[in-house]
């Protein structure tokens, strides 16, 4: 993968695990989490989460899968766009408890909408 392109992945797999943050602290704050515990519980998530991305194996049928992240780049039509796939991608877990606390400094989502409320 050329210098450019692995910058890129890099870009959208911290766009993603930023997200999934997000996504998790809104879900906890909506349902009356604590924000001292719904921010440990973020990072614990987040951590175990990254750890399956980047070392995890899955078992089916007596073979053994290993999850990773894959992105489509919208093509404006039917048709698919351009993937990007890259098995050994970043490593999620280096940056879990990081992008956790980065998502308390923020109260916005990385997507650019409103919080859930």
């Amino acid at each position: 993968m050329k210098e450019d392109d692995y910058a890129r992945l890099e870009a959208l797999c911290a766009g993603f695990q930023r997200q999934w943050i997000a996504d998790l602290r809104d879900t906890l704050r909506a349902h009356g989490i604590a924000d001292e515990v719904a921010k440990s519980v973020c990072g614990d998530f987040s951590f175990a989460l990254s750890m399956l991305l980047d070392q995890g194996e899955i078992a089916y049928q007596g073979r053994m899968y290993r999850p990773f992240v894959a992105f489509e780049v919208e093509s404006g039509d039917e048709e698919p766009g351009e993937m990007i796939v890259e098995p050994l991608g970043p490593e999620f877990h280096e940056y879990a408890y990081g992008t956790t606390e980065e998502a308390w400094e923020d109260t916005g989502r990385p997507d650019g909408g409103s919080p859930r409320t």
